[in-house]
C-alpha cells in the first residue's frame, strides 16, 4: 500500500497545527492562544487540560483519532506518564498502541465501568502531549469561493431606484398633509391617502428577496452555501466526510484506505482535518455561522425537526456534494445538539430525556400520571399542535399514553392499574382495567396484585377502586358520606348527615365526623364535600422523589451522565427551590470545598449548575449514584452512595444516605424522617409513603423488611466477598 505524498509530517508550529479543531470548538470571543508555539521541552500542563476539557464538552461523537490527529498508531501508550488506574484501564481493555484507541469515540470512553471522568482527563492529556511532535495532513483548498453576503455592485438595480422613489413619494405625501412623524411602514395608512400613494405602500411591502437579488444569489441558500463549502476541500476530503461523517452507513477506514491507496491512519487524519475544517466554517461569522447559530435558538431545548424545516425551508434541501439534507450536515458538524428520530434536542438526547424524566416527576401526581397539557416541553410554531407534539414525544421516550394523559409509573402491574384506575375516576373490573394496557398481561395475575396492595379496595365481585375513593365495602362510612353528598348535590349538612348515618347504623357522631372530616371529604362550616384535589400543586421536599431529610440537611440522590462529566448542568426538583428560598429567575451560589455551587432557576425547571470539579476530584465514572448534599447552613457537598450489597435494611440506608450501621428501632425512625413523618410511625406507612413518592425501589426493600423493622431484630448480615477484578480497580 502506497502513501499519499502530498500530505506531509512537519513538526508542528502551533498547537493549531496539531489540533485542527480547536480554533471551531473554543467559544466565541476566546483568546487565540492556539496559534501560540509550541515548545517540545516544556508543554504547558494548563493548555493540555484546556484541550481535554474542550474535546469532552465539544467533541463527545468525536473518535481518539479525530481529535488526536497527528499521533502516530504505533506509539506505544505505556510510554505515556499515567496514574496507575488509567494504566490498568486500558491494560484490561488490551489497548497498547494509539491505534488500538484510534477508532473509539470519547462517549465510549466515558461509559467504561468503573473508569471516572478524572481518568479519562488523565487519557487524554497524555495522548495529547503525545501528539506535540507531528502536524495534523493540510486538506488543501479548490478554487471555489465560499458566499459570504451579496456582492455590492457598481450599477443601481432598478429595485433601489423604484424602492427610492416610493419611499420619497410616501414621505412627501405624509409632510404635505402635516403629518411629518407618521410612520412611512408599519403603520396603518392615514385615512384619505391618494390611490397613488397606496399603491406606492403595497409596493413597498410586496418587496421580497427575489426583487432584490439576482438569480445565482437568490439560489444560493443554506444548502448551496454547505455544498459550495465542501467543493472548497480538497475532492478526497469532501467524499471521506460523505462517505463516513454524513453516511447513514459510514464505509470502514480501511475500506476508504483500499481505494485511496493509502493507510487507514492516513484516512483518519484526512477526516480529522476536513472535519475541523468544516467547523471553522460554522465559526467564521459568515452567513453559514448565522445560519447555525438561528438554528440552535429556534431548537432551545426539543422542537420536532418538521418544525424547524418549516422555520427555516433550506434545510430540507439536499447537499448535492454530501447526498444528505442540510440539516443532517449541520447536525454532524455541531456537537451543540443532536438530530434524531424527528426530533431535535440540546445538548444531548440523554440530557433532554432527563429534564423530562423531572417534570414528570414534578407533575405527576402519587399514582404517576400527569396531564399532557400540564407539560411544557416543546418548541413549536404550531400551538395548536402542542398536545399532540408531547404525546409523540413521550412516546418517542417510551411512556404510556392514555388520552390526555402519561403514565410514568408502570414497571408493575400493580402501579399500571393504579394508573388506569386515577384517570377514569370509577371502579373497574380487573379485566376492563387490563383491557387498556398496551402490554399483555392477564387479569389474574392484576386481580392477584391489587388484593394484596393498598391502594386498591374491592368495593365488588369484581370491581375495583382506589383506596383514596372511600368506597370500601367494609367500612361502609365513607360509601354513604359519598352518597349522601352526591345526593345533595355535592354538600350536605354535617347534622343531617350525623342523624341519617347514626339513626340507620350502629356508628357513632363522633366516627362521623371524624370521616366526614378527613380525605376524601372536608367539613367547612358544618357543610361536607369532597376535598378539592390539585394535580397542578407543587410537590413539597417530603414528597419529592430521590429527596431525603437527614440531621441539618437535605440529600437528592442522582445518577451520574456522561453529560454531568462534561461539565453540563443538570436539572433540579422545584422542591429544591423551596428549600433554598429560590424564586423564579434568581440564581444561588452555595458555598463548597471545591468552590461556590450555582443553583438557578431562570427556566421551567430549576438546575444546579455543573459538578464536574466534584467529579474530577473524585475521578467519577458515569452511571454512579451520587448525593448533592443542601446543608441548612446554605452550604453544598458531594457524597458518593455506597455499593449495593444485598443486605435489604443496608441497602435501603444506603439509597437515602443513611449510615449502613443503623440498626433495629433506630432504622425506622431514620426511614420515617427522611421522607417527613413521625419516627413513630407504623412500617405501613412508612412503606407507604416511600412508594406514594415513587421510591419504589426503597419501598420494595422495605417490604420484605417489615417484620423486622416492627420488631427490631435484625438478621445477621452476610459479610461481601470482593473479586480480584474489582480490587485491580481500586488500584
Amino acid at each position: 500500500m502506497t502513501d499519499d505524498s502530498s500530505f506531509t509530517d512537519p513538526r508542528p508550529r502551533s498547537w493549531l497545527d496539531t489540533f485542527p479543531w480547536l480554533k471551531g470548538a473554543a467559544d466565541p470571543g476566546a483568546e487565540a492562544w492556539w496559534n501560540d508555539p509550541i515548545d517540545d521541552a516544556n508543554v504547558p500542563r494548563e493548555r493540555l487540560a484546556q484541550i481535554s476539557e474542550l474535546a469532552m464538552a465539544r467533541l463527545p461523537q468525536w473518535t481518539i483519532g479525530q481529535i488526536f490527529p497527528c499521533l502516530a498508531p504505533t506509539f506505544e501508550l505505556y510510554r505515556m506518564q499515567l496514574p496507575a488506574r488509567a494504566n490498568n484501564a486500558l491494560r484490561q481493555r488490551d489497548f497498547s498502541l494509539a491505534g488500538d484507541l484510534a477508532g473509539i469515540t470519547l462517549n465510549t470512553m466515558l461509559d467504561w465501568r468503573h473508569i471516572g471522568v478524572g481518568t479519562v482527563d488523565a487519557i487524554l492529556q497524555g495522548l495529547g502531549e503525545a501528539s506535540t511532535s507531528v502536524a495534523a495532513p493540510t486538506v488543501t483548498m479548490g478554487d471555489h469561493v465560499v458566499h459570504s453576503a451579496a456582492k455590492p455592485s457598481d450599477q443601481i438595480p432598478n429595485w433601489v431606484s423604484t424602492l427610492a422613489n416610493d419611499l420619497s413619494q410616501t414621505a412627501t405625501w405624509y409632510a404635505t398633509i402635516g403629518l411629518p412623524n407618521h410612520p412611512l411602514l408599519g403603520a396603518p395608512l392615514a385615512v384619505g391617502v391618494p390611490k397613488e400613494i397606496t399603491k406606492a405602500r403595497q409596493r413597498l411591502e410586496a418587496l421580497s428577496a427575489n426583487d432584490v437579488l439576482v438569480d445565482d444569489e437568490v439560489n444560493l441558500d443554506v444548502a448551496g452555501l454547505l455544498d459550495e463549502v465542501l467543493r472548497a476541500l480538497d475532492h478526497r476530503a469532501a467524499q471521506v466526510l460523505s462517505a463516513r461523517l454524513f453516511a447513514d452507513d459510514p464505509i470502514t477506514l480501511d475500506q476508504l484506505g483500499k481505494e485511496y491507496g493509502v493507510t487507514r491512519e492516513r484516512v483518519r487524519q484526512i477526516e480529522g482535518k476536513a472535519r475541523s475544517a468544516m467547523l471553522g466554517f460554522l465559526r467564521d461569522g459568515g452567513l453559514l455561522e448565522t445560519v447555525a447559530e438561528t438554528a440552535r435558538t429556534l431548537i432551545g431545548t426539543l422542537r420536532p425537526l418538521d418544525d424547524l424545516i418549516t422555520l427555516i425551508p433550506a434545510l430540507g434541501k439536499t447537499v448535492e456534494v454530501a447526498g444528505k439534507p442540510a440539516w443532517r450536515v449541520l447536525d454532524r458538524l455541531d456537537d451543540t445538539y443532536e438530530i434524531e428520530g424527528g426530533w431535535c434536542v440540546a445538548p444531548t438526547m440523554t440530557a433532554v430525556r432527563m429534564v423530562t424524566q423531572t417534570m414528570l416527576q414534578e407533575q405527576a401526581d402519587k399514582y404517576g400520571v400527569a396531564r399532557l397539557d400540564s407539560l411544557d416541553l416543546i418548541e413549536t410554531s404550531q400551538p395548536e399542535r402542542l398536545t399532540e407534539l408531547t404525546a409523540s414525544w413521550l412516546a418517542h421516550c417510551g411512556y404510556i399514553i392514555e388520552g390526555d394523559f402519561v403514565f410514568t409509573r408502570t414497571q408493575s402491574v400493580g402501579d399500571y392499574g393504579a394508573a388506569v384506575l386515577a384517570v377514569a375516576g370509577s371502579p373497574l373490573s380487573a379485566q376492563e382495567i387490563v383491557d387498556r394496557f398496551i402490554i399483555e398481561r392477564s387479569a389474574g395475575s392484576l386481580r392477584n396484585a391489587m388484593s394484596q396492595d393498598d391502594r386498591f379496595e374491592r368495593v365488588d365481585r369484581d370491581r375495583w377502586a382506589l383506596s383514596e375513593w372511600g368506597m370500601d365495602a367494609y367500612a361502609g362510612v365513607r360509601s354513604l358520606i359519598r352518597e349522601r353528598v352526591a345526593r345533595g348535590g355535592g354538600h350536605v349538612n354535617l347534622n343531617d348527615l350525623i342523624e341519617y348515618i347514626t339513626g340507620k347504623y350502629s356508628v357513632t357522631a363522633s366516627s362521623v365526623v371524624a370521616y366526614a372530616s378527613s380525605p376524601p371529604f372536608e367539613n367547612r362550616d358544618g357543610v361536607v364535600r369532597l376535598a378539592g384535589a390539585d394535580r397542578e400543586s407543587r410537590k413539597p421536599p417530603e414528597r419529592t422523589r430521590r429527596l431525603f431529610r437527614h440531621e441539618g440537611t437535605w440529600v437528592y440522590r442522582v445518577r451520574i451522565t456522561k453529560d454531568h462529566l462534561r461539565g453540563s448542568g443538570s436539572v433540579a426538583p422545584m422542591a429544591i427551590a423551596s428549600i433554598i428560598g429560590l424564586q423564579f429567575g434568581q440564581t444561588r451560589q452555595l458555598k463548597s470545598p471545591l468552590g461556590p455551587q450555582v443553583i438557578s432557576w431562570t427556566s421551567p425547571q430549576p438546575s444546579f449548575g455543573t459538578i464536574r470539579r466534584f467529579l474530577m476530584d473524585s475521578d467519577i465514572a458515569a452511571d454512579t449514584d451520587a448525593f448533592l448534599i443542601l446543608g441548612d447552613d446554605g452550604s453544598f457537598a458531594f457524597e458518593l452512595t455506597r455499593e449495593l450489597t444485598g443486605d435489604s435494611l443496608a441497602d435501603a440506608l444506603s439509597l437515602i444516605g443513611a449510615p449502613s450501621t443503623v440498626e433495629g428501632t433506630k432504622a425506622r425512625e431514620v426511614l420515617a424522617k427522611a421522607i417527613g413523618l413521625q419516627p413513630g410511625s407504623p412500617v405501613a406507612s412508612i412503606i407507604g409513603g416511600y412508594r406514594e413518592r415513587g421510591d419504589s425501589d426503597i419501598a420494595d426493600l422495605l417490604t420484605g423488611l417489615r417484620g423486622v423493622l416492627e420488631t427490631g431484630h435484625q438478621p445477621e448480615r452476610s459479610t461481601p466477598i470482593t473479586g480480584i477484578d474489582e480490587i485491580m480497580d481500586l488500584l
